[in-house]
């Protein structure tokens, strides 16, 4: 029997639905049982650039997580899962904070207060108290009595990959032993600047102490990754529609990570008007 093009037409309209499906399928499960861990930098309403989120909208977007029945956990808590299988509470999410910003402290930290959130903030530790933009020491400590958990971004915000062992060790185990000096609370956290590690990077960081790793790679935290690989979803980036994206990030973050990492290898391999068809939120 000789199909006719129109009946080839259907047949191939007829699987591609079914791939779709069967793709969004897969992602809903993996959303299921994956953890986002939410990534920010600064919160005001004086920046305009990418790593900016309006007061207005954190605070929108912390009343939906609580709302919605979200529950702020710390690195320790999504630690236990991955290494042990502890239960986490329902609708888990990690909320992490780069740099170490001071307004972190004057428009995030009452927010998550008013909320009923924790959080976790990578610090540049020679930043602090140095520079206007950044934290002082004191408001470090008062936020970590409050519960606020205070993690590495390392002393200098160097990008890691390229650097000695013997500057590797003075960036995340300086940074470490600053924390823990300033707070009087162990650290065992790290976010990776730009994201960037290799073996070395790694393999420093566990000879330090840390039990974990955050990077800047766009998905879910998921039951068997490697925790000193952590994936994360960014909430920033966009100042416009930066709600309803929020929204859209936190709930599609394994479909947009991998448009992401697809429009990554576009560029990379030399077709950056093909990687420009790709819409991310």
């Amino acid at each position: 029997m000789v199909l006719s093009l129109k009946q080839w037409g259907l047949i191939c309209l007829y699987l591609l639905i079914a791939v779709l499906l069967a793709g969004f399928l897969c992602l809903e499960r993996e959303a299921a049982v994956g953890v986002p861990v939410l990534s920010y930098h600064q919160v005001n309403d004086e920046d305009d650039n990418a790593l900016t989120v309006p007061t207005a909208v954190f605070e929108q977007q912390m009343a939906y997580l609580h709302d919605n029945g979200y529950h702020a956990i710390t690195p320790d808590q999504l630690n236990a899962y991955l290494t042990g299988g502890t239960p986490l509470p329902e609708k888990p999410v990690l909320i992490t904070f780069d740099d170490g910003y001071r307004d972190n402290y004057e428009n995030a930290f009452p927010v998550l207060q008013k909320y009923g959130m924790t959080a976790t903030i990578f610090l540049i530790s020679d930043f602090m108290d140095r520079f206007d933009k950044y934290l002082t020491w004191q408001q470090v400590q008062e936020m970590s009595e409050a519960g606020i958990y205070m993690g590495v971004h390392t002393l200098s915000h160097f990008e890691l990959p390229g650097l000695s062992k013997a500057e590797l060790y003075q960036q995340i185990e300086g940074g470490k032993l600053a924390i823990e000096w300033k707070t009087l609370q162990f650290t065992e956290y790290i976010a990776y600047p730009c994201g960037s590690y290799n073996a070395d990077v790694l393999a420093v960081a566990r000879d330090c102490g840390f039990k974990g790793g955050f990077t800047v790679r766009y998905d879910l935290v998921h039951p068997g990754d490697n925790p000193y690989l952590l994936s994360r979803v960014p909430i920033f980036g966009h100042n416009a529609h930066s709600f309803w994206k929020f929204k859209l990030r936190l709930h599609g973050a394994p479909l947009w990570g991998r448009l992401e990492r697809l429009r990554a290898m576009l560029i990379r391999t030399g077709h950056p008007t093909m990687a420009s068809i790709i819409w991310l939120p």
